[in-house]
C-alpha cells in the first residue's frame, strides 16, 4: 500500500512538473516576440521621443516590470547571434539564459562553446564563463578608479537619518564588503534584523574602532570615545510633545527623546534650551558614570556582556537600567554591562529594554522601551 502512495506521488509530481515546464515555454513564445517589438522600437530611439533616459527605462515604465527584467528583454533585442531569438520563441530556453546568451555572442567566442553554453550550461556555470571570458580595459578602469566618491548626508526631513552612498574600484569594493561582512557575522541574532541593516551596524562599528585606540571592553580603558553632544531643545515644541519635536543635533539632525537617552546613558551631552525669541541657558555636560563605579559593573559582571546568550567582550558600556530621564542615576545596582551591540542597536535602537528581575549575568532583553519626555 505505501508502495502503491509513492508510486501515485512520484506520478502527480512528475505530470506537475510537465505542466509547469510547459507554461514556461509557453511564456517563452511572447517573450520572443516582445524582443522583436523592443528591437524595431529600439532602431526609432522612442526612449529619447517620450523623454526616458535610456530604453530600459522606458521598458520598466511601460511593461510596469522590474529593472533588471527590463534590461534582460533589451539585451535579447539587441542580440545579434541568430538564434537566440527563435530559441526563446521555440521554448528552447527562457529569458534568462536568452540574456546571458546575448552577453556570450557580443565577446565572439568560439561556434562550439557558445552551442555548450546554450544547451549544457546551468544558469549559475553560464554567469561564471562571462565573468572569466570578459576583458577589463585599462583606461575604463582608471576612470573608475578616478570616479570613486563617498556621500554622507543627514535627512532634514521627518525620516530623522543619515543616508550615505558612493562607489569604489572593484578591489577597494571587495576589501570594504569583506570587512563589513567579518564584523556582521561577529554580532548577535535579534528579532527582525535584516542582513542589511547589520551590514549597516558592522560600517558603525569600524568607525567607532577608529576613534578609539582600543577595541576591548576593559575597566581601565573602556573602549569608547566620551564626547559632549550639543542638543538643541526648543520648549515650545519638546514640552508639549514629550520631545519628539524641538530637539536638533548641532550637525542640524534632528532627534527626539530616544536620542537623548541614548547619548545621556553612553556619553555626555550639553543641553542648550531655546525659545522661538533665542537662547534661555545651557546646561552643564552631564557627568558620566564615575570611574570607580563602571570599574565595579565590570568586575561584577566578569567584564562580558551580561545579556543572556551572549559572551562578547566588544565595546563593553554600562547601561543604565532606570533611564537617566526617568531619573536613573549611576548607582551600579541600576547599572549592567552590555556590549555595543546590544546596547546601541538592541536597547536603543530596536527599543528593547532590560528586565530589571532577570538575573545579574542573565539579563533578558523584553519589550519595546517608549522613552519618556526629554530631561
Amino acid at each position: 500500500m505505501y508502495e502503491e502512495q509513492v508510486v501515485s506521488d512520484f506520478d502527480q509530481v512528475e505530470a506537475l512538473t510537465a505542466r509547469l515546464v510547459g507554461y514556461e515555454k509557453h511564456i517563452s513564445e511572447p517573450r520572443a516576440e516582445q524582443a522583436e517589438l523592443v528591437s524595431r522600437l529600439d532602431r526609432m530611439q522612442m526612449d529619447l521621443g517620450d523623454g526616458y533616459q535610456d530604453m530600459t527605462g522606458l521598458l520598466s515604465a511601460t511593461l510596469d516590470v522590474s529593472y533588471q527584467t527590463a534590461t534582460r528583454l533589451l539585451g535579447v533585442a539587441r542580440a545579434d547571434h541568430g538564434e537566440i531569438r527563435p530559441g526563446l520563441r521555440s521554448g528552447r530556453f527562457g529569458l534568462d539564459r536568452a540574456f546571458l546568451l546575448s552577453r556570450l555572442s557580443a565577446m565572439r567566442p568560439e561556434d562550439g562553446l557558445w552551442r555548450q553554453a546554450a544547451e549544457g550550461y546551468s544558469l549559475g556555470r553560464l554567469w561564471g564563463l562571462l565573468d572569466r571570458l570578459r576583458r577589463v580595459d585599462s583606461a575604463r578602469e582608471r576612470f573608475s578608479a578616478s570616479d570613486r566618491f563617498l556621500v554622507m548626508q543627514p535627512s532634514l526631513d521627518e525620516d530623522s537619518a543619515w543616508r550615505y552612498w558612493g562607489q569604489c574600484t572593484p578591489w577597494d569594493g571587495h576589501i570594504v564588503e569583506e570587512a563589513l561582512t567579518r564584523r556582521a557575522d561577529l554580532f548577535p541574532d535579534l528579532p527582525d534584523q535584516t542582513r542589511g541593516g547589520r551590514m549597516a551596524d558592522a560600517l558603525t562599528s569600524l568607525c567607532l574602532d577608529s576613534l578609539t585606540t582600543t577595541t576591548g571592553g576593559g575597566c581601565d580603558e573602556p573602549a569608547r570615545a566620551v564626547t559632549v553632544a550639543e542638543i538643541f531643545v526648543d520648549a515650545t515644541l519638546a514640552v508639549p510633545t514629550g520631545g519628539e519635536a524641538g530637539v536638533t543635533m548641532s550637525s542640524g539632525l534632528r532627534g527626539g527623546a530616544n536620542l537623548l537617552e541614548e547619548v545621556l546613558c553612553a556619553g555626555k551631552v550639553r543641553v542648550n534650551l531655546i525659545t522661538g525669541e533665542g537662547p534661555v541657558g545651557s546646561s552643564a555636560p552631564a557627568p558620566s558614570v564615575p570611574p570607580a563605579v563602571r570599574r565595579y559593573v565590570w568586575f561584577r559582571d566578569q567584564g562580558r556582556c551580561s545579556a543572556e546568550g551572549c559572551s562578547s567582550r566588544y565595546r563593553l558600556e554600562a547601561h543604565h537600567l532606570r533611564p537617566r530621564s526617568e531619573g536613573g542615576d549611576h548607582r551600579a545596582d541600576n547599572l549592567s554591562l552590555v556590549c555595543w551591540y546590544h546596547h546601541h542597536i538592541a536597547i536603543h535602537t530596536l527599543g528593547m529594554q532590560i528586565d530589571p528581575d532577570s538575573p545579574i549575568h542573565r539579563r533578558r532583553l523584553i519589550g519595546w522601551h517608549t522613552t519618556g519626555p526629554p530631561p
